[in-house]
């Protein structure tokens, strides 16, 4: 037998995997991505379910819903992120859990059909590790369908002070109790989850360190270029995001959801492919999070951070309690006026403290935070550090 041969046939034996995500596959790049992209590069056939809706369709939406359900990203004005092979990406269709009808619907008439769907693209592998991003009625009605050989609660942010999310129906109780494992991003969600506390583990961020790495040149920034990379959605600080336009040269990479006045002369590069981001965030000179801070934002993780630490970026941020550990690495502001000082300092800073974010950015590279945590789902050895 050849050496592709014995590859395959090990591969065969691999478990599929199911993310039951909170976010499109072709919004931001986020947790579940990575574990997609790590898990296929591993051999295992991924299937990537997008969100559960959340609410009907408002009009104007409509072609967003068919090209979200045709997975044609240029209709939902997304982008289409690299594609590893092995990956499956399927769009539920179903009614939102507003109530307990729709909940039964969603369990009685749409749940099999999705099962069935879900099944034939993991390859009928006996084995699945299901996990689960939100824990809401039909998602976990479903993952309790799939006969999981290990159920994971990926608790990434705090969804019950969303309002968008408090008319769902919330379930974790139920799923803490049946995770075999709760992933959290930072000790303030980690600490909501602490029901059995050796199940649960934090993984706040990562990064893809060998793609995002820059060496760290020393110079004076007379006219830093600033730059906002993700969603720019209500829970940003709108205004202060201004501000800072009016006061620096200023870059958005990202979404817009919110009305971005005309002449304020932000670059809006707008949504990119994942391989884009590292040369477009080498370009700027600090990163900058102005986020509300909101009962949700409070307990939030932005996972952008160390993807910026990889290339030993300054990041100016909103003061975000999850962000107090790694204070020492960040510019943390109060108010608006803060913000701004802040920026001036990290204009002027050396290239000792660039070189710490780096070393903490490797901490959390992408292939050995989640090769231990694959490792550690299949049984094999150890647990992630």
């Amino acid at each position: 037998m050849t050496a592709d041969e014995i590859t395959k046939s090990r591969a065969a034996d691999l478990p599929a995997i199911v993310l039951i995500s909170q976010s499109e596959w072709g919004l931001a790049w986020v947790f579940a991505h990575d574990l997609a992209r790590h898990f296929t590069e591993s051999g295992h056939p991924v299937v990537f379910l997008n969100p559960f809706p959340k609410r009907f369709p408002r009009p104007g939406e409509w072609r967003r819903l068919l090209g979200r359900l045709l997975d044609r990203p240029r209709l939902t004005h997304f982008v289409n992120h690299p594609r590893p092979s092995g990956l499956s990406i399927i769009t539920p269709l179903t009614l939102p859990d507003r109530n307990r009808l729709f909940t039964w619907m969603n369990r009685r008439f749409f749940l099999p059909r999705l099962k069935k769907k879900i099944l034939a693209s993991c390859g009928c592998r006996e084995q699945r590790l299901v996990f689960v991003f939100l824990p809401f009625a039909t998602s976990v009605a479903l993952a309790g369908m799939l006969s999981p050989s290990r159920l994971v609660y990926a608790r990434r942010d705090g969804y019950e002070d969303d309002p968008g999310l408090r008319h769902l129906d919330s379930r974790e109780a139920e799923l803490l109790r049946r995770a075999d494992l709760v992933i959290s991003a930072g000790q303030i969600l980690a600490a909501k989850c602490r029901v059995q506390e050796h199940k649960v583990l934090d993984i706040p961020g990562l990064v893809d360190f060998s793609e995002f790495f820059r060496p760290v040149i020393e110079q004076a920034l007379a006219e830093p270029l600033c730059c906002y990379f993700g969603h720019v959605n209500e829970r940003v600080d709108l205004p202060l995001l201004l501000r800072v336009g009016q006061c620096y040269r200023l870059r958005i990479i990202g979404r817009l959801s919110v009305d971005w006045p005309a002449g304020t002369g932000a670059e809006i590069v707008g949504m990119v492919p994942r391989d884009r981001l590292p040369e477009l965030l080498a370009a700027a000179d600090i990163v900058v999070i102005p986020y509300r801070l909101t009962g949700f934002s409070r307990s939030i993780f932005p996972y952008k951070i160390f993807q910026a630490f990889a290339q030993g970026k300054p990041v100016v941020a909103t003061r975000l309690p999850a962000l107090e550990p790694l204070a020492h690495l960040l510019y943390l502001a109060s108010s608006a006026e803060e913000f701004l000082e802040m920026i001036a300092r990290a204009a002027s800073e050396g290239s000792e403290v660039k070189l710490r974010r780096q070393e903490m950015a490797r901490q959390h590279d992408r292939c050995t935070v989640l090769e231990s945590l694959r490792l550690r789902l299949l049984g094999i050895h150890g647990s992630p550090q």
